[in-house]
């Protein structure tokens, strides 16, 4: 799992359908599913965007057995 800190110059819409402008978001990439282990069918790589509060949220209510 990588997570990338980006910045909104332009409206940008996070997976959750928040738009988020002019402020800091985050990038999610998973190259493998953590339920199975398998790398993705189509692609390289599973990705979503979040909000600095949704975030912060997964970060709390994460499973600890998870790496995070």
């Amino acid at each position: 799992m990588e997570t990338k800190k980006r910045f909104a110059w332009l409206p940008k819409k996070v997976t959750s359908g928040t738009l988020v402008w002019l402020e800091t978001y985050y990038e999610v990439i998973h190259y493998y599913d953590p339920s199975t282990g398998k790398p993705p069918i189509h692609g390289y790589c599973f990705s979503y965007t979040e909000t600095k509060h949704e975030r912060i949220i997964r970060l709390l209510t994460a499973d600890y057995n998870e790496k995070i």
